[in-house]
């Protein structure tokens, strides 16, 4: 007994046979006995129904998986791009949305020349980002425009004849509408007001007849003033005429002078 060794009291008990007196079949278990056999009928997970078909199952994996892959500088370049959208909004007096048409690389860069030319900037937006940036803001209103393949003309200050003249100078682009100081403008109301004259020129006009009310009353209050004026001044020359004239027919010497001046001249 003391002369087995460790492997082969392993090797006997592998091959020690079960209780019914025969090897135990790995690969063909026995069957459990009834009350583990109701345990586990009872235990059986009872999964719902799978509604979907294979090809929707795989654009949703296929989803997951590009969700997973987003990381967090794509996130905040997004985050960027929007910020510089509702910022492109913001800071400028005239904002055009343009439709492009398809057109060479040359003629876009033409038309790039004639925009920047007329003192405007040319921008591109993602239809995406721009949405994003006016939800829940006072540009919402914007939103029908950002449908198609857009750009933006930019300006400072509000140049709408200029624009004008270069978007009828370039017919690759179909201008929609836009935002001119703060308000919401269609392609027909920046035709109108383009026609408009300039604020200095209203201005001028304005003042001219705030200020012709003005003068017609003060010219009516020194009506009476100005009347009496000139009618004191005309009969002071007639009472200066009048002294003249009766100084003249007392003194004889100025008379006579004056007959032998008259006299002389018509002998000449």
């Amino acid at each position: 007994m003391a002369s087995f060794t460790f492997g082969q009291t392993v090797r006997r008990l592998s091959t020690t046979t079960s209780c019914l007196g025969r090897k135990i079949n790995i690969q063909k278990p026995a069957m459990p006995w009834i009350e583990r056999r109701i345990l586990n009928a009872v235990t059986v997970p009872l999964l719902p129904h799978e509604t979907r078909t294979p090809p929707q199952i795989c654009l949703e994996e296929q989803r997951k998986k590009e969700n997973e892959k987003k990381s967090e500088l794509q996130e905040a370049y997004e985050a960027f791009r929007t910020k510089d959208c509702l910022k492109m909004l913001s800071e400028n007096q005239m904002v055009a949305i343009c439709h492009v048409l398809p057109m060479t690389s040359r003629d876009f860069f033409n038309v790039r020349i004639k925009i920047h030319t007329a003192g405007m900037k040319l921008k591109f937006a993602n239809n995406r980002w721009i949405r994003n940036a006016i939800q829940n803001s006072r540009f919402e209103n914007l939103e029908p425009f950002f449908t198609s393949d857009n750009i933006y003309i930019l300006c400072e200050e509000t140049r709408l004849t200029d624009l004008m003249a270069v978007l009828k100078k370039t017919p690759e682009i179909q201008l929609l509408g836009g935002l001119v100081e703060n308000r919401i403008m269609s392609k027909a109301a920046m035709q109108d007001a383009a026609k408009l004259p300039s604020l200095d020129i209203m201005r001028g006009e304005l003042l001219t007849i705030l200020s012709a009310s003005a003068s017609k009353t003060s010219r009516l209050l020194g009506r009476h003033q100005t009347e009496l004026s000139s009618n004191l001044g005309q009969l002071v020359k007639q009472g200066r005429s009048g002294d003249a004239d009766h100084e003249k027919a007392k003194d004889p010497d100025i008379v006579q002078n004056e007959s032998n001046s008259v006299d002389g001249e018509g002998e000449s």
